[in-house]
């Protein structure tokens, strides 16, 4: 009966579990792009340096990003997670009827 409204919750929680591993990836990526950066900087001129250094910033500016999609789908998942059990419950309590 609830059937197909499981099933889309199910099918939105494994694209939200997706996009988390995307962002985790990508900030994984970010925070190996600023450790280069921070690596480069002791052969660099103090010119250079305030330009890394900037682009540092931009980086961990992305690296926050991230942090907030995946707690956003995080808590996306939290709420599916909790309508299929109200669904299963549901389901349930019209069996015992």
């Amino acid at each position: 009966m609830y059937g197909l409204e499981k099933q889309f919750a199910k099918k939105k929680m494994k694209n939200y579990e997706k996009a988390i591993t995307v962002e985790a990836k990508h900030k994984r990526q970010t925070q190996q792009e600023i450790h280069e950066l921070q690596r480069d900087m002791k052969y660099q001129v103090e010119e250079e340096k305030a330009d890394t250094e900037s682009k540092i910033a931009i980086k961990k500016d992305a690296i926050q990003s991230n942090n907030e999609s995946i707690q956003l789908y995080e808590d996306e998942q939290k709420s599916l997670q909790e309508k299929l059990e109200k669904l299963n419950e549901k389901e349930q309590d019209l069996v015992m009827k």
